[in-house]
């Protein structure tokens, strides 16, 4: 199952998806169905209840259009918002941001070096844990200050991996 943090015109709901085709949606189960229309435009079944959705990018999430609802939807998953609690900023230290590991784990791979400009979205570090691979993404754009880990060293939960400026 996949858990997502769907926030709906500022109210935040929990929102877990199955393999099998259920979704639980606050404690309430129902068998969904998506099925992409167009770029913007999807057909959503949850239940016996079908839904037309038209969905457009805005800066701060989705603008969306569901039947009578419109509104400003963002969703965040499990892992990312595992990932956004082990990102910190570090106002005053001359960095713009922190990234620090978010499982104990063995780094595999550093996917840039210091001093390098990096895309929202980059590889920065590979890390294994529980024989899965698990790529550590730039949270933004920035230069890479300085690294703290090296290709197949272990690393602790929270332990700080490289600073952004």
């Amino acid at each position: 199952m996949r858990t997502y943090y769907v926030t709906v015109n500022g109210k935040e709901l929990t929102v877990c998806l199955g393999a099998d085709g259920t979704v639980s949606l606050e404690g309430r189960n129902e068998t969904y169905e998506v099925k992409r229309v167009s770029s913007t435009e999807f057909s959503v079944i949850i239940g016996a209840c079908q839904v037309k959705v038209v969905v457009f990018a805005g800066s701060d999430g989705f603008d969306v259009i569901a039947g009578d609802f419109r509104g400003k939807v963002s969703v965040e998953s499990e892992r990312g918002r595992l990932l956004r609690r082990y990102t910190r900023s570090t106002e005053g230290t001359g960095a713009k941001l922190e990234v620090h590991a978010p499982m104990p784990a063995m780094v595999i791979k550093l996917e840039v070096s210091v001093g390098e400009e990096v895309r929202a979205g980059q590889s920065l570090v590979v890390l294994e844990a529980m024989k899965m691979e698990n790529e550590i993404l730039a949270p933004t754009a920035g230069r890479v200050k300085a690294i703290y880990v090296s290709a197949g060293k272990p690393v602790e939960k929270g332990e700080l991996l490289l600073l952004f400026e």
